[in-house]
């Protein structure tokens, strides 16, 4: 015996064929639209005189122009100003060129790179939205601190800061949460 849903998907594919079969003659009936039946003449090609290349020449046999002739034209030309340099700046008479380096290569000093210090800033809200980030930026500076917005994967992120010292971003911190009831955290502060 046959499973009932087996039954229900063969009954529903007949119905499918049978009104496949109604419907699909009446609409390829093989009449074309009429928005197909237009005539599409092209008009033949403008005419364009064949422009004629001459062949390569050596230089030697090119025809040689005088100095002269360009001379004549010099007086059309006119000189640019020349700005004058700046008081504040001296200039270097010479340069006295460096001994050529021996053979034998002085060892090189092994530089260590400075560390930055670390920097902080207080995070002080995060959004989905754009414009509720942009209107905290806004109510932030409008009260004279240095908020910015960042966005990460869709979330709008509102800062205050950097800071060079911890503490004086944990003050920001408490003067933030009295002032606008917002309580942030000190985060580690990242160009990127």
């Amino acid at each position: 015996m046959i499973d009932r849903t087996i039954t229900y998907r063969l009954i529903g594919a007949g119905i499918m064929v049978l009104s496949a079969s109604i419907i699909l003659p009446l609409i390829l009936d093989g009449e074309r639209p009429e928005e197909l039946d237009m005539q599409v003449q092209v008009t033949s090609p403008p005419a364009f005189s064949p422009i004629e290349i001459a062949p390569a020449q050596p230089v030697d046999s090119l025809p040689v122009t005088s100095m002269q002739d360009s001379a004549s034209d010099s007086d059309e030309i006119e000189l640019i100003p020349v700005p004058k340099p700046a008081k504040d700046v001296s200039q270097v008479s010479s340069i006295e060129p460096e001994e050529p380096a021996s053979s034998a290569k002085a060892p090189v000093e092994k530089r260590t790179p400075t560390v930055v210090a670390d920097r902080w800033t207080l995070q002080i809200a995060t959004f989905k939205s754009k414009d509720n980030a942009t209107r905290l930026v806004e109510k932030l500076k409008a009260a004279k601190y240095d908020a910015y917005s960042l966005t990460t994967n869709s979330l709008y992120k509102v800062y205050v800061g950097p800071e060079l010292k911890r503490e004086v971003s944990d003050k920001l911190r408490d003067e933030i949460k009295k002032e606008f009831s917002l309580s942030g955290i000190v985060v580690k502060y990242s160009v990127n």
